[in-house]
C-alpha cells in the first residue's frame, strides 16, 4: 500500500499507553480501513491495541474497504493496481499476486474483489485488497448443470463476457453473499464455508440492465419494476416488486441503470431520443429517477443533488464533487463507460441532467489523463477497448 499515514518514532509508540492507543484504532477504523491498516504497520505495540481484521470474519463490514474504487488502468508491476477514494480523493496502489491466477469478475459495493482461479475457473473467492482477507465460496460447477460445466473452460471465449459479477455483494445479516450473473439472469446465494449456491434465475425481458446491491439488499429492473431479492428465513429466496415502473420503456432499445447516489437508491433510464447538439437526429437521452422504497414510487428529478453518475453497462455509481478539484467534472451530469454505443457512434461522453446537453469527446481510444477518463473506464466491461495502450502517466489529482 501506501506509506504509512502515521511516521511517529518507536519513542512515541511507547509513550502512548495502550487505552488512548485503543480509542484512536477505534476512531481510524470507523474513517476508514486503509487509514487503519497503516496504523496498525507503525509498531507491535498499536497491534497489540487494535483488533486484528485477520482475526475476524471476512464479512465484517468494519473492515471492508467500502468507498474505494479500484481504476483499471496498466502500472509497471502488473500485479499492482490503484484504488481511489471517492469521499476523500485519496489514491494508493496496492499489489494484488492473487491476480497472478485468478481473473477478476467484480468489485462489490464493500470493495471486496470477487475472483476465480483461473486453470478451473470453477473457485470463487472474496478479497479484501487492503486487509489481504481472503474467504472461500462454492464452486461455480454448483450453479451450473453438467451440460454447461465447458462454459467455465479456458476454451470458452465468452467467460469474459457471461460471467462478470457486477450486483454482487454482501448480504443484509452480513454472513451471506450474492453472486450475481446479470448476463446470464442468475442469483447465487452462499455463505463462507457452504459447499454449493443456491440458484435463482430471473427475468430480464430484453433489457439491459446494471443491477445494484443497495443497503445490502440485491436490486435489479424488468418491466414488472425496480425488483429487490427478498432472502426471508421461512422461504425460498425471490425477486419481489420494490417499486413498479411508470414510464414507456422499450426493451430492446433502453437501459436500465441503478445507481447509490450518496446513500439515496436511483434509477437512471437510458432511452432514445433527439440529440440537440451532436448533428445527429436521434440518440440516447437519460432521465433519471428517485426510487422511494416506502410508497414503492419512481419521482423523475432533473437532477443527481450535485453529484456526478458513472453509467456502465454492468456496474453504475455515484462520485461527490466537493473532494475533487474543481473543473475535473461537472455536476448533475451522467458520463458513459467507453463501452456504451453513445462514446463510439456520436462521440458522446456525457449528458446533463439540468439542461440536456451532451458533451462531446472525439478520442476513439480512452486516453486517461483526466479523472472523468479514469473513472469512465473503471466501468468498462466489454472487451472492446485495447487496454495495453492505456497508461495514466498523466494522473494529476490529489493522492496521485
Amino acid at each position: 500500500m501506501a506509506p504509512c499515514c502515521f511516521p511517529v518514532s518507536t519513542r512515541d509508540c511507547a509513550e502512548l499507553g495502550d487505552g488512548p492507543a485503543g480509542l484512536i484504532a477505534d476512531r481510524v477504523l470507523a474513517c476508514d480501513v486503509a487509514d487503519y491498516v497503516c496504523f496498525r504497520a507503525v509498531c507491535r505495540s498499536w497491534r497489540r491495541c487494535s483488533a486484528d481484521p485477520r482475526a475476524h470474519g471476512g464479512l465484517d463490514r468494519r473492515f471492508h474497504p467500502r468507498r474505494w474504487l479500484m481504476l483499471r488502468e496498466e502500472l509497471a508491476v502488473p500485479d499492482r493496481r490503484s484504488f481511489l477514494n471517492t469521499s476523500t480523493g485519496d489514491c494508493v496502489q496496492v499489489d494484488i499476486p492473487e491476480l497472478r491466477d485468478h481473473l477478476l469478475l467484480a468489485v462489490t459495493p464493500e470493495g471486496l474483489l470477487v475472483l476465480v482461479h483461473k486453470p478451473q475457473r470453477a473457485t470463487v473467492r472474496l478479497l479484501n485488497p487492503l486487509t489481504r482477507h481472503l474467504i472461500e465460496l462454492p464452486p461455480l460447477t454448483t450453479l451450473l448443470p453438467p451440460k454447461d460445466h465447458g462454459k467455465l473452460s479456458e476454451d470458452n471465449l465468452y467467460f469474459d463476457g457471461e460471467f462478470k459479477a457486477w450486483g454482487s455483494g454482501v448480504a443484509t445479516d452480513d454472513s451471506m453473499v450474492v453472486l450475481c450473473f446479470s448476463k446470464l439472469r442468475m442469483i447465487g446465494i452462499a455463505k463462507p464455508g457452504h459447499d454449493s449456491w443456491n440458484l435463482l434465475e430471473y427475468r430480464g425481458d430484453g433489457m439491459t440492465t446494471a443491477p445494484l446491491m443497495f443497503a445490502s439488499r440485491f436490486y435489479c429492473v424488468n418491466l414488472s419494476g425496480v425488483m429487490v431479492l427478498d432472502l426471508g428465513a421461512d422461504q425460498p429466496p425471490q425477486l419481489k416488486v420494490a417499486a413498479e415502473l411508470n414510464m414507456l420503456i422499450s426493451p430492446i432499445s433502453d437501459s436500465m441503470h441503478l445507481v447509490d447516489n450518496c446513500g439515496e437508491l436511483m434509477l437512471v433510464h437510458r432511452r432514445c431520443g433527439h440529440l440537440l447538439n451532436t448533428g445527429f437526429k436521434s440518440g440516447r437521452l437519460c432521465d433519471a429517477y428517485r426510487v422511494d422504497l416506502d410508497s414503492g414510487t419512481l419521482f423523475p428529478v432533473d437532477d443527481l443533488g450535485g453529484s456526478a453518475v458513472f453509467a456502465g453497462f454492468h456496474c453504475t455509481f455515484s462520485v461527490p464533487l466537493e473532494v475533487f478539484p474543481s473543473g475535473t467534472m461537472s455536476a448533475d451530469t451522467i458520463y458513459f463507460s467507453f463501452d456504451i454505443r453513445e462514446t463510439s457512434i456520436f462521440k458522446a461522453r456525457a449528458y446533463n441532467l439540468r439542461d440536456g446537453g451532451i458533451q462531446l469527446s472525439w478520442n476513439l481510444v480512452p486516453q486517461p489523463h483526466t479523472l472523468v477518463d479514469c473513472l469512465s473506464l473503471s466501468n468498462t466491461v466489454e472487451e472492446r477497448i485495447d487496454s495495453t495502450s492505456i497508461h495514466t502517466s498523466g494522473l494529476w489529482w490529489r493522492g496521485v
